[in-house]
């Protein structure tokens, strides 16, 4: 039996692997559970895909989210958010300034770097968002937009990167034109060798004492507070204009394009945190706000559908296993004693943890990236088990 429930296992994700190579289908957090805050399904509600784009169902209200840690509270969207499946280079990169940018793998969306105000509202020296509004965020560098409700981040998602500097970041969003945008450390080579270093801006500030027809520096108004403040030099570090470069990465080892999340070296972030002041792709307008994404899934659209592994075999309802998303450590509570193994797949079959337990247990899940894992729990004595897919956050 155990034999016939790793081949489905190994079937199965073969399978998968087969139509979801794409790391624009896998890389979601998938509310799976139908997870629910103040009424609202959180993370990601459902991905639709054609042969062109990929479309995002969200509320933009991930799970981590709690009223009340930042100003406005996030209210459901309902949104439907497009992103090209092949991107392509624009010759003439098109602006970002002011809304959204991108989505996060949580179904939040990431921001302009801008708070959508200037001094003295004059249209000149744009004020950054980690300045003027630093104080609003929450745990994870989130708030929402005062009309909307709009759940976003406009620098360093800490609920996303949070991996280390040892590994490779882990894909955190996708912006509008459809590169990725990792957290903020990445192979020191463009061909991945090198060992794992952070990406380093090639943005830096003027060194001006006076601004024209602007604020003083000061205390009030210190150089970097406002988007003119910050110069872009070739070469100065790892990225581009775009704040991104041409690389292998985990998810595309024959390279990609790709944006990555931008801090210094004490870990704050720093400028221009997502996405430079223009997209590297085309893009489509039709994310840009204000509001959120009112996208619809054409007809002939595939739903992707993670869940599918449920199939391999049915859960014991003898087991308990928790939390779902897990963070530190997953409980396995089985019914009575056994002798029992635990095997923790990652996404490709690759097998990441195995233990045999023989009562109740836990799995130690601390140093794993965040993604979509499968927990196999197996009785030794009969072969007999099952199969559950689990998120690490």
């Amino acid at each position: 039996m155990l034999k016939k429930t790793l081949l489905f296992i190994a079937s199965f994700l073969m399978a998968a692997a087969a139509h979801a190579q794409d790391p624009m289908l896998t890389n979601w957090w998938f509310n799976t559970t139908n997870n629910m805050y103040n009424g609202i399904l959180t993370d990601v509600e459902a991905v639709y895909y054609t042969t062109t784009n990929v479309y995002v169902k969200s509320n933009s209200v991930p799970n981590y989210y709690l009223d009340g840690q930042s100003v406005n509270d996030a209210e459901a969207q309902n949104a439907v958010w497009i992103i090209p499946r092949t991107p392509v280079p624009d010759p003439t990169p098109g602006s970002i300034q002011g809304g959204q940018s991108g989505l996060m793998i949580d179904g939040s969306v990431c921001f302009h770097p801008g708070d959508a105000q200037s001094y003295n509202g004059q249209g000149v020296w744009n004020r950054l968002a980690y300045y003027f509004e630093g104080q609003d965020m929450d745990n994870y560098n989130g708030h929402s937009t005062p009309n909307d409700h709009i759940y976003h981040h406009h620098f360093d998602n800490l609920a996303l990167n949070n991996t280390g500097s040892t590994v490779h970041s882990p894909i955190v969003g996708f912006a509008w034109d459809g590169y990725p945008i990792y957290g903020s450390y990445a192979y020191a080579n463009t061909d991945g060798t090198g060992g794992i270093t952070r990406m380093k801006t090639s943005y830096q500030k003027y060194t001006y004492t006076t601004r024209t027809n602007g604020p003083n520096v000061n205390t009030q108004y210190p150089i970097g507070c406002f988007i003119e403040d910050w110069e872009y030099i070739n070469g100065l570090g790892d990225l581009d204009e775009h704040n991104g470069r041409f690389a292998v990465t985990p998810e595309y080892p024959s390279g990609t394009y790709a944006y990555y999340t931008t801090i210094d070296a004490n870990g704050d972030p720093e400028y221009p945190y997502f996405i430079g002041p223009t997209f590297y792709g085309t893009f489509s307008n039709a994310n840009l706000g204000p509001g959120p994404g009112t996208n619809t899934v054409p007809g002939g659209a595939t739903e992707y559908t993670p869940t599918s592994v449920k199939e391999v075999a049915a859960l014991e309802t003898s087991f308990k296993v928790y939390p779902i998303p897990v963070v530190d450590y997953l409980n396995i509570e089985p019914a009575k004693s056994g002798n029992y193994k635990v095997t923790v797949f990652d996404a490709k079959g690759a097998v990441i943890i195995s233990k045999e337990i023989k009562s109740v247990d836990k799995v130690d899940m601390k140093e794993l990236p965040y993604g979509a894992y499968f927990v196999q729990v197996a009785d030794i004595a009969n072969g007999s088990g099952f199969v559950k897919r689990i998120v690490k956050q």
